[in-house]
């Protein structure tokens, strides 16, 4: 009874070992799993982050060529310290991550190595027990003193347990030992890979800085020239309220004689409204630098601009293309807004304004992604295009309709 006993135990032992290792690969390896899919996130997110803010410094250089201290130099410097800024945050993310991770890996090594102590323990006691039995008695002595068959049976199942319960044990301690030396190997990786994250946020920090130090120059430079950017904001809200009229004149022209004509304009229509949030930007590369409707002028105080479109900064001679299919019913030159493009798309129009070299004319059939000219450069050196979209209510958000990505 005392062998069938210790038998017994010996096997629930090896059995709860077994099942905590198990316990113990199972939830390191989900965890492990969540944290390499979380830091694929924010390394993707740091790619997209970096792919912006080389596309954006052209532009931003762009601005300074001619070295005049213009909104459009300090709209591009908002931009470059709101995606450094984002991209340190999602560095300091990633440490983060790897800080936890690397605390969970400790952990494991820490119960790994607990585990491999207990279990050299009790192998070194199996051991032990082996040797002594063995110098004790003849093992064939030991199964024929057994008074039936069933306990020469169950003498000889308990001896072939024995032995394989001490192989099993042999067999555990390397595993861990390897399990243990592998984990110990990838923390110091982990540890490596921080510490090359932390040196790129501290170079970010100081590019961040220099970029602060720019915009704080500027805006100094800026609210020195009061009168000037005056001057030309009134010109630029004289010329914005021209190009308005002109397109709702035209707009409105458009739906009387489509009425009259009793044209059905259905399918366009809610093709163009099915594809809310997924149009294509109007140019390849840039940013948002004016957003739609009120909101602060970014120097003068106490003065609100109100957006009837989005004000997209770009690179020098970029391409203006078409955000949907459609019908050129207007190509217009307005002092101070360039040359505009107006589209149908049935009941909705799109407006691209402030563009050159012009390469449709009205009436022309326009295919989604179609070029429909180049930007326009100011006398400060900036290129941008002003765009709207106008329903059936009159003018709506257009950052609501393009695809999203990161500004």
């Amino acid at each position: 009874m005392k062998k069938n006993r210790y038998s017994f135990l010996l096997r629930s032992r090896a059995v709860i070992i077994g099942i905590r290792i198990a316990l113990l690969f199972g939830i390191f390896y989900s965890t492990g799993l969540v944290a390499q899919t979380e830091r694929e996130n924010l390394e993707a997110q740091k790619k997209a982050l970096l792919q912006k803010i080389q596309q954006n410094q052209v532009i931003l250089d762009q601005t300074e060529e001619k070295k005049i201290s213009s909104l459009g130099r300090l709209k591009a410097l908002n931009n470059q310290i709101s995606s450094r800024s984002r991209l340190i945050q999602a560095i300091n993310d990633e440490v983060q991550l790897l800080d936890e991770r690397i605390a969970e890996d400790q952990e494991f090594i820490d119960q790994l190595g607990l585990d491999l102590v207990g279990m050299k323990e009790e192998y070194a006691n199996m051991v032990y027990t082996t040797q002594k039995t063995s110098a004790g008695f003849n093992q064939l002595t030991f199964l024929f003193a057994a008074n039936t068959f069933n306990e020469l049976f169950m003498r000889f199942k308990y001896m072939e347990f024995y032995s394989q319960a001490r192989k099993k044990q042999g067999q555990q301690i390397e595993l861990v030992q390897e399990s243990l030396t592998l984990q110990i190997e990838e923390v110091e990786e982990q540890k490596m890979e921080q510490q090359a994250l932390l040196n790129d946020e501290l170079q970010e920090s100081n590019k961040l800085q220099g970029l602060r130090s720019q915009q704080r120059s500027l805006v100094r430079e800026l609210e020195q020239e009061e009168s000037r950017i005056r001057a030309e904001l009134k010109k630029q809200r004289d010329s914005e309220k021209e190009l308005t009229e002109r397109i709702d004149a035209i707009i409105e022209a458009e739906r009387r004689s489509a009425l009259l004509e009793s044209a059905d304009m259905s399918a366009i229509t809610e093709a163009f409204e099915g594809a809310k949030g997924r149009l294509r930007w109007p140019v390849e590369d840039g940013f948002i630098s004016s957003k739609y409707g009120k909101h602060k002028h970014p120097t003068l105080p106490r003065v609100t601009i109100n957006n009837k479109g989005i004000d997209i900064q770009t690179a020098k001679d970029a391409y203006v293309k078409a955000v949907f299919n459609g019908k050129v019913v207007a190509v217009m030159s307005i002092q101070g807004q360039g040359i505009t493009v107006l589209i149908q798309h049935g009941e909705f129009f799109s407006a691209y304004s402030k563009l050159k070299a012009v390469t449709v004319q009205k009436d022309d059939t326009i295919v989604e992604g179609q070029r429909l000219g180049q930007v326009l450069t100011g006398a400060d050196n900036v290129s941008e295009i002003k765009f709207r979209i106008n329903a059936k209510s009159g003018t709506v958000n257009p950052e609501y309709w393009l695809q999203s990505k990161i500004n």
